[in-house]
């Protein structure tokens, strides 16, 4: 599946479903657990939900991609925290 990947517990300790998709230069990248989804079809469905939504958003305004995908990324994975100094 294109910009989704399914991570198990025999390559990691997360059980669940990986959306990466990069445009313009900006990558958006969130995890769904299975846990938080009711089961792997759950967390699949919002992964391909999330996954849809983005990419219809950049097609429907090629333009403005950048813009769109930092818009995005905000939305879905929230602002960068600061680095606290030592």
């Amino acid at each position: 599946m294109k910009n989704i990947t399914r991570y198990t517990l025999e390559k990691t300790s997360f059980l669940g479903w990986r959306v990466c998709v990069s445009r313009k230069g900006v990558m958006i990248t969130k995890y769904f657990p299975d846990k938080s989804y009711d089961g792997e079809e759950g967390s699949l469905a919002a992964a391909i939900a999330m996954r849809d939504d983005i990419i219809n958003r950049v097609a429907a305004d090629p333009a403005n991609a950048k813009k769109i995908m930092q818009e995005l990324k905000n939305r879905y994975c929230g602002k960068k925290r600061k680095k606290r100094k030592a």
